[in-house]
């Protein structure tokens, strides 16, 4: 069985397989039959490949980070999150952007409740 979804990290995938850009890890991971793929590229944004369509979709707001811990995870999270509520690839890829945004402004990957933001952590 494949996985519909896949979600790597760049550096990761340069590591592991040589790949030469985040073009070429889609490239390879559909060859594979992933349906969607979204390889995350720290501060350079996401480039991402839904319904047979490459978007990239870059970081809205650079932020200093305090703590890079979960920041992957915490796009992840948003990503799908938002994917499971009906947006498209691109305003989840936003969301994703947004929460690891907010998790590597603070230590740990632990946030308040309710960050500056608005955004409501439960």
């Amino acid at each position: 069985k494949r996985a519909n979804i896949a979600m790597p990290t760049f550096e990761d995938e340069v590591a592991l397989w040589g790949d030469a850009s985040p073009m070429a890890t889609i490239e390879r991971m559909t060859t594979y039959g992933v349906q969607e793929v979204v390889v995350k590229n720290g501060p350079s944004g996401a480039l991402v490949y839904a319904d047979g369509q490459v978007i990239e979709v870059p970081v809205e707001r650079q932020v200093l980070p305090v703590d890079t811990t979960g920041a992957g995870d915490s796009f992840n999270a948003g990503y799908l999150a938002a994917r499971l509520q009906g947006a498209s690839a691109a305003d989840a890829a936003l969301a994703g952007h947004r929460l690891a945004g907010t998790v590597i402004m603070h230590r740990g990957a632990l946030i308040p409740r309710t960050t500056p933001d608005g955004m409501r952590m439960n």
